[in-house]
């Protein structure tokens, strides 16, 4: 006899006025399953996901868990009926400590509504974690909050400082927080939405641990990603979305990536390969001993010694949170220097508008919060270049038919859907808010683009698009700097290869072919090592 079904979803739809987001979709997750969900950007991933956590409620349709129909009007709902989830886009106070993030999503679970919210089988769904904090008539105890944090960072090998404020974590560790607070609540069904995008090859397998584990004891998985390899790797059984329905589910090794690729576009995938480029003597960038001060009254960038030339992609691996960030925004003019140079082509500009003005793009590693403003239409965030301003704009006034005949022309050049440019650019899936951040930093052009973890949160096609988009700069004779967290990135496109660790750059090259010793070095191991 079958296992009954943990959750289970019945012909749901969700409208957003004549948006179908999500179409008529049937899905079932059993208990100790992790369950892999792929599809394009806008495939209505997210918002199913936001269906079953609570954010949205369905049109039509139902959701059940263990057999029973279930109403979640809030996250408050489901986590009461055991589901956690890890989102995509962070859901933290920035001006918090971690310790006391994890304390707020504690002090929101109640055992006893747990207990209530179902019938007989949500009995046995565990209480809140052992060091669960006191916070009875709102107090806060920050021993007690501090040792439940290093408790759960120790337990699951996340390891995070607990008394360090969110706004001064990288994208990788704030991901951290993030998977920590499901944990600490003790969910039965995790929601996982891109959980390993900025983790290095071996982190992923410690990670992979980290849920067989949880899948041992009975809690079930949904898994969110667009790397296949890792989806063929931890996953039980797959279902493809795409434009909202659900077009296939099987066990997973029943299609290989290239099948589940088909099934995602509904066409065959046109994958990119790079060809061998001779890049040019001519200087672009040129780093020399640069030294950067970090968040935390650290160096984040030590010594650091680098040049590009043109006609060639210089890539830098390395997992999140070791000087990447501020390495880019040195560049940039965004973060003082605290020693070294920084030449772009031949001249030494410090501010952000002059090394603009030089034909830098750059590409942010947080479209959400320094890539586009999110109260702005689709077309105001891609006229927030300096190139499309002077071009857009006559006596200091906008052209208003030049810019919707613009923004339109960006649009269908990339893909960004929706295709209308009045759109608010945060109705947008994080997928086309990235798109809109390409669409307006490469259109121009620019001599040098910068650019981090530019595929991040993309689906397969639209990465292949931007690699193309990158390979097709190169091939115009601009440069490149490619910072990325995922090494199948920087392989596929780099023409020279570096690892950042620590803050220090180590030339990689001659290990392309040799996913191990990158690793050891993305981990900090030293070249002897290798």
């Amino acid at each position: 006899m079958e296992e009954k079904a943990l959750l289970e979803l019945q012909n749901l739809t969700k409208k957003f006025g004549n948006l179908i987001a999500v179409d008529n979709v049937n899905f079932e997750l059993q208990p100790g399953e992790i369950h892999a969900i792929l599809g394009e950007n806008g495939a209505g991933k997210s918002t199913l996901m936001n269906l079953i956590y609570g954010l949205y409620q369905p049109s039509s349709g139902s959701i059940n868990i263990y057999g029973k129909k279930t109403i979640l009007r809030s996250p408050s709902d489901a986590i009461a009926h055991g589901i956690g989830m890890v989102h995509q886009h962070f859901m933290l106070i920035e001006n918090l400590t971690v310790a006391e993030n994890i304390a707020l999503s504690v002090a929101k679970f109640d055992p006893s509504n747990q207990r209530n919210a179902s019938d007989a089988d949500l009995d046995s769904l565990p209480n809140s974690f052992e060091s669960s904090i006191n916070l009875s008539k709102f107090r806060y105890d920050k021993s007690e909050a501090t040792q439940l944090t290093e408790s759960l960072s120790q337990r699951f090998n996340l390891p995070v400082e607990p008394n360090t404020l969110i706004r001064n974590l990288s994208v990788g560790l704030k991901q951290r927080v993030e998977i920590l607070k499901a944990l600490a609540v003790n969910a039965r069904i995790l929601i996982l939405d891109e959980p390993t995008a900025v983790l290095s090859p071996h982190e992923v397998e410690d990670f992979f641990d980290v849920l067989r584990t949880l899948q041992a004891d009975n809690r079930s998985i949904i898994f969110i990603s667009h790397k296949m390899k890792e989806v063929l790797a931890i996953s039980d059984r797959i279902t493809v979305l795409r434009h909202g329905k659900n077009v296939y589910q099987g066990k997973t090794g029943e299609l290989s990536a290239r099948g589940l690729a088909k099934e995602m576009l509904g066409e065959e995938l046109s994958e990119v390969e790079r060809e061998e480029h001779k890049a040019s003597r001519d200087q672009v960038l040129n780093i020399s001993e640069l030294t950067v001060m970090g968040s935390r009254d650290k160096n984040a960038v030590k010594n650091l010694s680098l040049e590009t030339h043109r006609g060639e992609i210089v890539g830098i691996a390395g997992v999140d949170g070791n000087g990447q960030r501020e390495l880019a925004e040195a560049i940039l003019g965004l973060r003082h220097i605290s020693s070294g140079t920084i030449e772009i082509l031949g001249k030494r500009p410090t501010k952000t508008k002059d090394i603009r003005q030089c034909g830098v793009g750059y590409i942010p590693e947080d479209r959400r919060t320094k890539g586009v403003i999110q109260t702005f239409s689709i077309a105001e965030n891609l006229m927030l270049n300096y190139t499309h301003l002077q071009t857009l704009t006559q006596t200091g006034v906008i052209k208003q038919v030049s810019k919707y005949d613009f923004s339109q022309h960006l649009i269908d050049s990339y893909d960004i859907r929706p295709t209308i440019p009045d759109v608010p650019v945060s109705t947008l899936s994080g997928g086309n808010q990235q798109k809109v951040v390409l669409a307006r930093e490469i259109s121009p052009q620019p001599e040098l683009l910068i650019a981090v973890n530019p595929t991040r949160g993309l689906d397969i096609n639209a990465m292949f698009f931007v690699h193309k988009k990158l390979l097709a700069q190169r091939d115009k004779n601009k440069s490149v700097l490619l910072i990325s967290t995922e090494l199948d990135e920087v392989l596929r496109i780099s023409d020279r290869i570096y690892v950042m660790s620590s803050g220090k750059l180590i030339e990689a090259t001659e290990h392309r072919d040799n996913i191990g010793a990158l690793g050891l070095l993305m981990t900090g191991e030293s070249e002897t090592d290798v």
